[in-house]
């Protein structure tokens, strides 16, 4: 084995062990936002996926660095010289579950970024249910001094966009 094929091997396990542990702080994030439409306990699980995701973006910034290093464009480039079939192979099958690791993170953080937005629309409805004001007075901007425009009603809204 050489030494580019071993460093890339040992980089790639680090990324898939990332990635893993980013899809479990994913899992949990969501099971929280979906167990609760406030948002409760999603503190924690939050907290989890977010240093998940760090050590993600962390071991791409190590990626780019030994690839500029090795002057390949791609982990695929900088084992391709590798002489020993198997140990070619076992650097390609982990470059393949790195990347399906990856792609299964990116759909749990699209599914976790749309139950985030499902659960700001719902605290947003039941501040409109509890305030007796309408949506767009909620969260909109406040009208000047002098007044809404003639035929629209448009008190100061509660969250002002303005301040």
């Amino acid at each position: 084995m050489t030494n580019e094929t071993r460093a890339a091997l040992v980089l790639l396990k680090e990324q898939l062990s990332a990635a893993e542990e980013a899809l479990a702080s994913y899992d949990a994030l969501v099971a929280a936002l979906q167990h609760s439409a406030f948002g409760a306990g999603i503190s924690d699980a939050t907290a989890a996926a977010e240093r998940s995701l760090s050590a993600v973006r962390a071991l791409a910034r190590r990626q780019a660095e030994y690839l500029a290093e090795v002057q390949a464009d791609s982990m695929a480039a900088a084992v391709a010289s590798e002489p020993n079939p198997r140990e070619h192979f076992a650097a390609v099958r982990a470059m393949r579950a790195v990347q399906a690791r990856h792609e299964r993170l990116r759909e749990r953080v699209r599914t976790a970024e749309q139950l985030l937005e499902k659960s700001a629309e719902f605290i947003r409805y039941q501040l409109n249910v509890v305030s007796g004001t309408m949506a767009d007075d909620t969260y909109g901007r406040s009208q000047p001094v002098a007044g809404p425009p003639v035929g629209l009603r448009r008190e100061i809204a509660m969250f002002d966009a303005d301040v």
